[in-house]
């Protein structure tokens, strides 16, 4: 009775704007629908966030960072690296292991929904992308919270221990952007795996992936880690470390060379999955 209740007053709401669109200019209208969009979209981030303060998907944004970095710093108070070695191989293997955490949080979300019958994304939303749309925005926000936390947290415990934190804050920060923005894509193309096929595919999506990021790390990776967004954040780090603690040499040809080929990749995977989801009628739970 409540999903049927919910559903009639979806549709009230849109027989409301179109009422409004016969009545109003299209200026006027245009006005009106995107502060309903934005409406709606912020009442959903707000209602993924809710969902998540009672799961373990906080907890892990949490936990995660601050093991990585107490194993890493244990590793590093008798390793014989260099202070430029250490702080490299951290940012390398944080990239590495982003994706497999990201296939884990994501179906961990996708999860939650299936105990309520994927009700958010087929029931009570008058505009079917947004609760997609808000999901994403609300996962991709607590991850780069997780990565400042494992990036900040890593260099404060390195200067404590080191006396030394060898680059900047604000070159740390860059560095997590990179990543961060390495991974958007990670989370909206395991929300897909996760809604279309089944939570066992992202897992072993996310273990491949993370196995394709080591490897394209090393040589195997030239020419074409640039259309696989698992090794974005790992080979985007290595060079801005490469030209920062390096001998290399900032290049904007190689810049503008790598990076267009990860826009086309960006560009066709969000026009993809935001163009199938309004066609999503939900999938059979056999995990």
């Amino acid at each position: 009775m409540k999903m049927k209740c919910e559903t009639e007053g979806s549709m009230g709401e849109v027989a409301v704007v179109k009422r409004k669109e016969k009545a109003c200019g299209g200026g006027v209208y245009q006005g009106e629908l995107r502060r309903n969009i934005r409406g709606e979209l912020y009442r959903n981030i707000q209602g993924e966030l809710w969902k998540m303060r009672h799961t373990l998907i906080p907890v892990m944004h949490v936990l995660i960072p601050l093991l990585g970095v107490g194993v890493f710093l244990a590793y590093y108070s008798f390793a014989a690296w260099s202070d430029e070695g250490k702080v490299s191989g951290y940012i390398e293997a944080l990239s590495v292991v982003l994706p497999l955490v990201i296939s884990v949080i994501c179906s961990m979300s996708v999860e939650m929904e299936e105990r309520g019958h994927f009700q958010t994304f087929l029931g009570v939303a008058v505009h079917r992308r947004v609760p997609l749309f808000a999901k994403w925005m609300a996962l991709s926000g607590m991850g780069l919270a997780a990565i400042l936390l494992a990036v900040l947290g890593f260099v404060g415990g390195y200067r404590l221990m080191a006396g030394t934190a060898v680059l900047s804050a604000g070159k740390y920060l860059a560095l997590s952007a990179v990543l961060w923005i390495g991974g958007m894509d990670l989370y909206l193309f395991h929300l897909f795996l996760n809604l279309a096929f089944s939570r066992n595919l992202s897992l072993c999506m996310g273990t491949a992936e993370l196995v394709i990021c080591a490897l394209f790390l090393t040589g195997l990776g030239e020419g074409r880690w640039q259309i696989f967004p698992c090794a974005w954040g790992g080979r985007w780090s290595s060079y801005l470390l490469q030209c920062w603690i390096g001998n290399r040499e900032w290049s904007v040809e190689y810049v503008s060379a790598n990076l267009t080929p990860g826009i086309l990749v960006t560009v066709v995977l969000w026009c993809a999955v935001f163009l199938w989801f309004p066609l999503y009628e939900g999938r059979q739970c056999r995990d």
